[in-house]
């Protein structure tokens, strides 16, 4: 049986056909499992937000909150990487409260300083990103350290193999440190 595409998925999904739905589980749950380890490091946590990853994006799908079907892949990934962070956030929300109780005091904000320095520089990441002369390095770059997709899901749908996903990766990175270094010599001497 040929593989449907992500935009027949979609819209069988919508019409509420439960085989579509198995078929989106079965094809990107190894995926979503990958990302959800590597964000959480435990199994059984990652088990637990899969299963909620893919309640959530069916739910998000029956409600036509995908706009363009074929980045169902991202969409999948960029939920699961959310569920995550909030599971995080929910956890140290926990031991904060548990801290106050016990007497003990949360560690400290960062000060004002290096949040300005923080922002300075995801400031420049992202004009440097800009600035790079390709799409695709932008969106490798982009898609596999910011938001952390999967090499495979990006692969999948770039039509790369690994072994040259790997090599766009590198002269994408390549490219975009002579662009930072540059835009740091410019800084250094203005400055």
């Amino acid at each position: 049986m040929a593989a449907i595409t992500s935009s027949a998925l979609v819209a069988r999904i919508v019409a509420g056909d439960q085989a579509a739905e198995e078929e989106l589980v079965h094809r990107y749950s190894r995926g979503v499992a990958a990302v959800l380890r590597q964000a959480t490091g435990d199994r059984c946590i990652s088990e637990d937000l899969s299963q909620e990853t893919f309640a959530l994006v069916i739910e998000k799908l029956r409600r036509g909150e995908l706009r363009d079907p074929e980045r169902l892949p991202g969409f999948i990934c960029g939920i699961a990487r959310n569920l995550a962070l909030s599971y995080f956030r929910t956890l140290r929300r926990q031991n904060a409260g548990a801290n106050a109780l016990a007497g003990s005091s949360a560690p400290p904000e960062p000060n004002p300083m290096d949040q300005v320095l923080l922002k300075e520089r995801a400031e420049i990441v992202r004009q440097v990103l800009a600035e790079l002369p390709t799409e695709r390095d932008r969106e490798v770059l982009f898609r596999f350290y910011l938001q952390e997709e999967d090499k495979d899901m990006i692969c999948n749908e770039l039509k790369l193999d690994s072994l040259h996903f790997n090599r766009v990766l590198h002269r994408a990175r390549q490219r975009y440190k002579e662009l930072y270094q540059e835009r740091n010599a410019r800084r250094t001497t203005l400055g």
